[in-house]
């Protein structure tokens, strides 16, 4: 992967990162550059000069990792999502994917591997900050005679999408969709993307990427070759599936939106887990189907320590079987 300067940055995924690539820093020892797991955003856009911390999870994490790419339902999701893009006639050469870091980046590799013909690139959106405007101005320079559609591994509570739509910037393609927000969509159940827990040291090579000023691309600092994990990204790429199946049945697209304090969705509360501060961690199933169903999550939580409640049935208002609490501060 290069940046949009032509600096490498890593091996890891077949296509470039359009961002600023700054100095290596070790996320587990230069703490001082990233910013707490409990602050917050509060419409401050200074929260988007510095980025989230990264967690250290252990090796017998990564090595049982790969275990869950071999999901059916997930690889089912993909040829729904793929077949959906080129189903009214829309051809993979037309088609460049802005894969959103982070979560875009492994769902656009698998959807370039889908439709061969289509590109890809990452670059970077926070919700109340927008798009980077240079990133995506570098991503159409590159390929000035194809469609822009923007990637993301899932929604939430569809701030991205609305994000998008604010800066009259769509479609959104996404692997999970339980709101039904997006444009394109591979399911719209509530279900655990085993890539929601990748995280930059081992699967990117760089943070999470933070505003400069408006002139330049967002910058973001390289990680230590040392700790990637290039067998579980390979295992993931290994996983794609083969082929679209044009006969399959694509999700209803009628939105659902309730106003929470709370993450919904599984995946969302994966990424809580990975860079924020949950106080507590609710499931609508039993600790039976909980178990079964979000291995990962519940053993993220006892890695942090999050106090896990099951067969909380409240959570149907939200269209969620997952949902948790944040511990913030403003600063």
């Amino acid at each position: 992967m290069k940046s949009a300067g032509g600096t490498d940055s890593n091996d890891l995924w077949p296509f470039p990162v359009y961002a600023k690539f700054l100095a290596e820093v070790d996320p587990y020892n230069d703490l001082s550059l990233f910013r707490s797991l409990c602050q917050s955003y509060t419409g401050d856009k200074t929260y988007w000069q510095t980025p989230s911390p990264e967690p250290a999870l252990s090796s017998a994490f990564w090595d049982k990792l790969p275990n869950h790419f071999k999901d059916e339902e997930i690889r089912r999701a993909a040829q729904i999502l793929a077949e959906s893009l080129v189903v009214d006639g829309r051809q993979p050469r037309q088609i460049v994917f802005a894969a959103i870091l982070r979560a875009g980046v492994p769902i656009a590799d698998w959807l370039c591997r889908l439709l061969p013909g289509a590109k890809a690139g990452g670059l970077s959106l926070f919700t109340g900050l927008g798009i980077d405007r240079q990133a995506l101005k570098a991503l159409k320079e590159a390929y000035p005679d194809r469609e822009v559609i923007f990637v993301d591994g899932w929604t939430g509570r569809g701030g991205v999408a609305r994000e998008l739509q604010r800066q009259r910037l769509r479609p959104l393609a996404v692997l999970i969709d339980p709101w039904k927000v997006a444009d394109f969509a591979g399911t719209c159940e509530d279900k655990l993307c085993p890539t929601a827990c990748f995280t930059g040291p081992t699967t990117l090579g760089f943070s999470r990427t933070f505003q400069l000023d408006e002139s330049q691309m967002f910058g973001a600092y390289i990680f230590p070759h040392r700790y990637r994990r290039l067998d579980v990204v390979r295992a993931w790429q290994e996983m794609c599936p083969q082929t679209i199946n044009s006969d399959r049945e694509r999700p209803k697209r009628q939105q659902f939106y309730v106003e929470t304090d709370l993450r919904v969705h599984s995946n969302e509360v994966c990424r809580a887990l990975i860079n924020a501060s949950p106080k507590a961690i609710y499931f609508v199933d039993s600790v039976t189907k909980a178990s079964a169903d979000f291995e990962l999550l519940l053993e993220l939580a006892e890695h942090r320590k999050v106090p896990v409640h099951f067969s909380q049935m409240s959570l149907h208002k939200y269209q969620t079987r997952v949902a948790c609490s944040i511990s913030t501060t403003a600063k």
